[in-house]
């Protein structure tokens, strides 16, 4: 019970950000004028400098196996999670079009960064977060190049976008910090990386919350029941079996690994396809009905994931 007490304390002060954030939309104290420029700010600089600290004199990161290895799991994963929604996209929208596309976007893209980051950082450390960061190179190169293709069909533009700030931070602090290089960055420059970093997590959960209170009214759950209860069955119930599994039985991975995994298993669907389905000719409604409701199942389920896979895993909290 203690153990599930303090997991659930790891994912309340999430959940209360972005819960202010919708707060704050709600008072046009958040207004949406201000959310491309504090998204770019966020995702080009903010969480690049937390990459980066968290990287960049990461001992646990010198290990092959979490250098090579975690971006191609994440790759897999998103990967993985989208053909699940395509084989079911007509059952659960009724679609093979650009609903059905964006069903099956959504399921796969699992929120991967803002929640994530505060809760591995809580229960396992920051050589944990390190390692996520560069799962996450896989997760949004599979998000920007499978999916984009998907909605668009375009490989140029796919891998275009695949190549971003966030990706080529992890590349350079992985290569400062497999050749010792941090050790000639400066004590003030590290220092200011460090803090605007932790600025970024607050920040993003914010602007999410902000944007969940926009896209609420858009949704219509009564007439679209299927694809909310389908999605809960995919995002927050099989998918996450499959995670924990192979956080177990995967050869060659760290426990670093193996945390990230867990985490990443319990996460509901992200809010980044509604971006990809707006620039690509998707349905955003979708992919809002598929964020909102998995985020909101996953307020209960969040706790009880990490609790039962890091006992079926036997991994321990710090």
């Amino acid at each position: 019970m203690a153990e599930f007490l303090r997991v659930l304390g790891a994912v309340l002060p999430v959940f209360l950000i972005a819960l202010l954030g919708f707060q704050l939309r709600r008072m046009d104290w958040l207004t949406k004028a201000a959310d491309d420029s504090l998204l770019k700010v966020s995702v080009n600089v903010l969480l690049p400098c937390l990459a980066f600290s968290n990287i960049s004199n990461n001992p646990e990161l010198l290990k092959p196996e979490n250098v090579w290895l975690p971006p191609v799991v994440g790759f897999f994963l998103i990967g993985l999670g989208m053909a699940a929604g395509w084989l079911v996209r007509k059952f659960a929208t009724g679609s093979t079009d650009a609903s059905g596309r964006t069903f099956a976007i959504s399921i796969g893209v699992f929120n991967f960064g803002f929640v994530p980051i505060p809760l591995v950082g809580s229960l396992f450390g920051e050589n944990a977060v390190g390692v996520l960061f560069v799962f996450n190179v896989g997760t949004l190169l599979a998000m920007w190049s499978l999916g984009v293709m998907l909605l668009h069909g375009d490989l140029r533009t796919a891998m275009r976008k695949a190549i971003n700030v966030p990706v080529v931070t992890v590349v350079l602090a992985l290569v400062v910090n497999a050749t010792g290089l941090h050790v000639y960055i400066p004590g003030l420059a590290n220092d200011t990386i460090k803090m605007l970093g932790l600025c970024g997590i607050p920040m993003s959960i914010l602007l999410i919350g902000a944007m969940m209170k926009d896209h609420f009214a858009e949704c219509e759950f009564r007439s679209s029941f299927r694809v909310c209860w389908v999605s809960v069955a995919l995002r927050i119930g099989l998918l996450p079996v499959v995670m924990i599994a192979l956080a177990k039985w995967l050869p060659g991975s760290s426990i670093e690994l193996q945390q990230v995994l867990l985490v990443q298993a319990a996460m509901p669907s992200a809010i980044f396809p509604v971006l990809i389905a707006r620039l690509y000719g998707g349905n955003p409604v979708v992919a809002t009905q598929v964020a909102i409701v998995t985020t909101l199942v996953s307020l209960g389920t969040i706790p009880i994931w990490l609790r039962a896979g890091a006992a079926f895993i036997d991994l321990d909290f710090e």
